[in-house]
């Protein structure tokens, strides 16, 4: 069981899998204490995408850990139906109704084939990034169950395992920078596993001849892999420099496009390397403080360091026994709980899941080479408003150069 299950239930990461789909209506099956703890992290960490008219619970109380639950859950679902006939609802299960035993599978059962898919998200189970792997192992298997239309083109990819935990602009943004990214070496993005749209984009899997996943998506893509007979591709995650160069190197040579992913990231690197220069000298020498989950730190720890910052120690939300190096840091990039933790004394930038206070109405993408700039940029900002307060204005303006009392003394008359 996860102590810190506001963040890092499994059942949040159920959720995360399946509520993008925007034709679709989650169930949580399960005390409305779950529920709420899921729907006050989503709805804090989301100020745009989250819909919840598309989210509901089978209120399931006492006597009904006993016997009664799973009726509960049916007749929920049934009225769900009845509103949206077309919609597929997906069920995501706490602890209790799995501890006692209710049978998900027979109340899927009750109602056309397809209609109804259990998700799972005991938060025994594992934490937000087992939850939100197994969720999608089973979309695969219980969603894309459409017949080829036509052989796979080796042209079109299909991305699994980002998790688009909001529908702000910073996601957005991230997944037209990785469609870009595919475009800039001659692919196209067929769907994304799961992003923002409908289950007719997901039944369509079978259309692209590559899977290209993250860790938590590996799953998942197996499964379209061996229905479909297309090839996986095991993705880095394309964070800084060096990570988008590997993500589109890594790419490139599983789809023989390996020169013109050469050709590529040296174009991009020609316009991102001179702006990132031009910010490094903020960060230069900084101790930074590290914690994402395990699929993003080598590249994020890599680009730090490219920025000329050391790191202090780094930390996977995800594997936390997995903790290396301690002590002070000037700047910790990590999430809302670090900021919590320790943002009365450092300045923290809020890059992964929870972003509570870090929002994202117009588009900052964190991926790529446009996202490396602007990472760099937004965290160059960061130390130098900490330099500010810390030393004062004019103490700064000396560091950068200026002398304030050349400009503020008065001439004489």
């Amino acid at each position: 069981m996860n102590e810190d299950c506001v963040h890092t239930c499994s059942i949040l990461g159920a959720f995360f899998a399946a509520h993008p789909i925007r034709d679709s209506a989650v169930v949580f099956h399960g005390p409305a204490g779950c529920m709420k703890m899921a729907l006050y992290a989503a709805c804090a960490h989301d100020l745009m995408g989250f819909d919840h008219g598309r989210a509901t619970t089978s209120a399931m109380e006492g006597p009904d850990a006993v016997m009664g639950g799973a009726d509960k859950l049916r007749a929920r679902i049934a009225r769900l139906r009845k509103r949206s006939p077309k919609a597929r609802v997906f069920v995501v299960s706490c602890c209790v109704p799995e501890i006692v035993g209710d049978d998900l599978a027979d109340v899927a059962h009750s109602f056309p084939p397809g209609a109804v898919i259990v998700l799972g998200g005991a938060g025994f189970r594992g934490g937000l990034w087992a939850g939100f792997s197994s969720a999608l192992e089973r979309i695969a298997q219980d969603l894309c169950t459409d017949q080829p239309g036509a052989a796979p083109s080796n042209k079109l990819i299909n991305l699994v395992g980002y998790m688009c935990d909001r529908q702000e602009q910073d996601h957005l943004a991230n997944l037209r920078i990785l469609r870009e990214l595919a475009e800039g070496i001659g692919l196209g993005l067929n769907t994304v596993f799961t992003g923002p749209g409908q289950t007719r984009g997901l039944r369509r899997a079978w259309a692209a001849k590559y899977n290209v996943a993250f860790d938590y998506g590996l799953k998942a893509a197996e499964v379209l892999s061996r229905r479909y007979g297309q090839s996986t591709v095991h993705a880095v995650y394309p964070i800084g420099l060096g990570g988008s160069s590997a993500f589109l190197r890594k790419l490139g040579k599983a789809t023989g496009r390996a020169k013109a992913a050469e050709a590529y990231i040296s174009a991009q690197l020609r316009l991102a390397v001179p702006r990132i220069q031009a910010l490094r000298a903020a960060c230069l020498g900084k101790r930074v403080g590290v914690c994402a989950e395990s699929q993003k730190l080598p590249a994020l720890v890599e680009f730090l360091r490219d920025l000329g910052m050391r790191p202090a120690w780094v930390r996977a939300s995800d594997r936390p026994e997995e903790a290396r190096g301690s002590g002070e840091a000037d700047l910790i990039v990590g999430s809302s709980v670090e900021k919590y933790r320790h943002g009365e004394r450092v300045p923290v930038y809020e890059f992964t899941y929870p972003c509570f206070d870090r929002h994202c109405l117009t588009p900052e993408p964190d991926l790529g080479f446009e996202g490396a700039v602007r990472l760099a940029n937004n965290l160059a900002n960061l130390l130098t408003r900490a330099n500010t307060r810390a030393w004062g204005l004019s103490r700064e303006l000396s560091r950068l150069g200026f002398v304030p009392a050349l400009y503020l003394r008065r001439r004489p008359k």
